[in-house]
């Protein structure tokens, strides 16, 4: 990432509490895995995977060998994708990446609307704790040749009434507050 980035500057609490994570973040580039991949090495050190659309993951099989598995939406075979997620987030040593946008969307965006019924799903299936974390990556250009990428991460507490229409309006509460910090 120092060859796109002047600097990576990471922003967040985490307390380690040995439960599978399941990270969603704000989705602007392709690059966008990569800098999860970089945080889960700084801070959550776990087994990463990620979903994707079927027809990009064609374009990159490679991405596999990082944990990038398929989505088809509206197709049948998207239920056995989510049911992976649902199997990955039953062990403790893994992290799954979630962009419930559902396809890249521009950094600009400052309201996040969550692609219906896929968050739902993973929420109604998963029977075992696991910890919620926020991402929002955000690029600073400021008056340097290469910008900062500000990451930021918060971890949250949920229980088994959580919906995914309280986790979309906690994450556009916590994405407002990375712009503010920025100064965006």
């Amino acid at each position: 990432m120092a060859f796109f980035f002047g600097s990576v500057k990471y922003n967040g609490q985490y307390e380690e509490k040995g439960l599978p994570i399941l990270m969603i973040s704000n989705h602007f580039s392709f690059y966008d895995g990569f800098i999860q991949i970089l945080l889960n090495f700084k801070v959550f050190k776990r087994r990463f995977y990620f979903m994707m659309l079927e027809k990009e993951l064609s374009k990159n099989m490679l991405l596999t060998k990082i944990g990038a598995s398929s989505i088809s939406k509206g197709k049948r075979s998207s239920l056995e994708s989510l049911g992976y997620a649902v199997e990955l987030l039953q062990d403790k040593e893994n992290l799954f990446l979630f962009f419930p946008q559902g396809k890249i969307k521009s950094i600009y965006i400052r309201e996040f609307t969550f692609e219906k019924g896929l968050l739902s799903h993973v929420l109604e299936n998963v029977k075992n704790d696991y910890q919620l974390v926020f991402n929002i990556n955000l690029i600073n250009y400021g008056t340097n040749l290469r910008p900062d990428l500000c990451v930021y991460y918060e971890t949250q507490t949920i229980n088994a009434d959580t919906t995914a229409d309280a986790i979309e309006r906690e994450f556009n509460r916590f994405a407002k507050a990375c712009f503010t910090k920025l100064g965006a």
